[in-house]
This record gives structure tokens, sequence and C-alpha cells, in this order.
């Protein structure tokens, strides 16, 4: 089904169902979304570790091989992200 989750999952544990999950991570950043892949790991974060949980947003069908992304680590920010805060910052 297409029902949000309630469970928050752990980095280091066995991704249960492929699909997109909201991460949240221990105060240094906004939650976000990312794709993940069943039997996969969950990552953790290049910033706070494993102080981040994923949720379950939406399960989808993925075609493992033709699926060649694997986040084995979540950066700490885009470039982007990086950039709007600087502007943020000035803009205060």
């Amino acid at each position: 089904g297409s029902r949000v989750s309630t469970i928050r999952h752990r980095t280091g544990l066995k991704i249960p169902r492929s699909g997109i999950y909201r991460v949240y991570h221990n105060e240094h950043r906004l939650p976000h979304e990312v794709t993940l892949l069943a039997d996969e790991i969950f990552p953790g974060c290049a910033q706070c570790g494993n102080a981040v949980r994923f949720q379950l947003i939406r399960e989808v069908d993925i075609d493992p091989e033709g699926f060649q992304v694997k986040l084995h680590q979540i950066p700490e920010k885009t470039p982007i992200e990086a950039a709007n805060k600087v502007e943020t910052k000035k803009a205060a």
C-alpha cells in the first residue's frame, strides 16, 4: 500500500522494503527523502553518524538490476543546501 508507515528504522538495520524514506537527522539538518533498496542496510550520516532515523513514506517496486546507485552514507549537505543556508544567514 501507499500508506505512510509510523515505524522509524535505525542506521545499520536491514531495509525491509524498497521505497522512499523520510530521513530524520540529529538536529543539524531538516528531514529529507531518499530512495532505498530492500535488503540493503540503512546508512549512517557523514555528520551525525548513527543518530539518524528512517520512515517509509511510499513503497515502490524497484528492479535492483536497473537501479545502480546504492547509498552507503548520507552526505552532510548538497552544495545547494549549503548555499541556501549561507543566504538565509545573510538575510537575517
